[in-house]
């Protein structure tokens, strides 16, 4: 059908609208849940959907398709690996998965490890290489390229029958095209740039196209009913914090709304020497579920796991880590955070905006005057 015949009179009757119950909407978004992707860590999965949520469904646990899920950590925690335990449960079940990459190449010799040994596990009798052939790979080079595929989506991108898209990872090409606010600032101090509002347009920048991200891969998300698993790279805050902190790159108001599920990786707590002289033990933590962040540390939302050749195996009888062992479900006790002059904030790649760590009005003209 042509534009011509679509938008003719005969086509243009009037269709009455159809209304159901508001419980019955519920129950049908709920039945789309039935097709999540297990991480390949039991006690994960249930920490990302609680058994609770929904007895003795076992099929939904796992990252929920139709969501957005991220995870993020200091780099060599395992996000990557993370990210091919999913995918290889994925493409196991018959599905097919879509991976691109914005310079971290895909490991597939590590891939097809990890295939072989769920092969094994499963009995399958489907070889490595026909699990593979539904895989596609991607290679976005830097952001614009990123931006075109999701944005400007290729014919047949995502397929029909695509259930898991990774990107790994989102914030990798942001860096090197979005300077941190102070060096934004001295640059255009150097041009003598004063008008106020390109000033301002610059500054947001990396915020709106951030806001522009999640929303689209919440869209693609929810309108391919896939699971979109992205990975966020992590970099130091000092402002407005008691002590350095990690956080991810990728942040703000659109980012955290686009979230369903968020889990952060470390490898801080060793309880043993010989864990400790491994340095191989790591830590999944679920921060954030069915779009809710968690106000308490819970024993059971944090996982333990070590990095095989073949894979993650979990550590179900590693002590808990002792900041969570102390009291069960304690609260972490909010920060306390104050508004700082400039000449107290000390230069840092973690900057994002003006307005996140107080900056007062008044002072990019002070600063474009020297």
């Amino acid at each position: 059908m042509n534009t011509q015949e679509l938008l003719s009179p005969a086509t243009q009757r009037s269709r009455p609208v159809v209304s159901f119950p508001a419980s019955q909407s519920l129950q049908a978004s709920a039945t789309l849940r039935a097709g999540a992707i297990s991480t390949g860590l039991t006690r994960l999965d249930d920490a990302i959907y609680p058994p609770s949520a929904e007895e003795g469904d076992v099929d939904s646990r796992g990252i929920s398709q139709g969501h957005v899920t991220e995870v993020f950590g200091p780099p060599g925690v395992g996000k990557t690996y993370l990210a091919l335990n999913i995918t290889s449960n994925a493409l196991r079940g018959g599905r097919k998965v879509v991976w691109i990459d914005t310079g971290c190449p895909l490991p597939r010799p590590r891939l097809r490890d990890v295939l072989q040994k769920s092969i094994q596990h499963s009995e399958s009798s489907r070889t490595t290489e026909e699990l593979i052939q539904n895989l596609i790979y991607i290679r976005a080079q830097s952001l614009p390229h990123l931006l075109a595929l999701l944005f400007r989506t290729p014919t047949g991108f995502p397929p029909e029958d695509c259930d898991l898209m990774v990107i790994d990872s989102a914030s990798g090409p942001f860096p090197s095209y979005f300077p941190n606010p102070t060096e934004l600032k001295s640059r255009l101090a150097q041009s003598k740039t004063i008008d106020k509002a390109q000033v301002q347009w610059l500054m947001n920048r990396s915020s709106n196209v951030t806001s522009d991200l999640a929303n689209q891969l919440m869209k693609l998300a929810t309108t391919h009913h896939m699971a979109v698993f992205v990975i966020n790279q992590t970099r130091t805050r000092i402002k407005g914090q008691p002590r350095a902190t990690l956080c991810p790159v990728l942040a703000g108001g659109s980012w955290e709304s686009s979230i369903s599920t968020r889990i952060v990786l470390y490898r801080d707590f060793l309880a043993t020497e010989e864990d400790y002289a491994s340095g191989n033990t790591r830590f999944a933590e679920v921060m954030k579920r069915f779009g809710k962040p968690l106000a308490l540390r819970l024993e059971e939302n944090i996982v333990p796991f070590i990095i095989e050749t073949d894979g993650l195996r979990a550590l179900d009888n590693h002590p808990s880590p002792p900041m969570v062992a102390l009291n069960k479900g304690e609260g972490l006790e909010p920060t306390m955070q104050r508004k700082r002059k400039v000449d107290e904030i000390a230069d840092s790649q973690d900057e994002d905006s003006d307005t996140e760590y107080g900056w007062i009005d008044g002072d990019d003209a002070g600063l474009l005057e020297k």
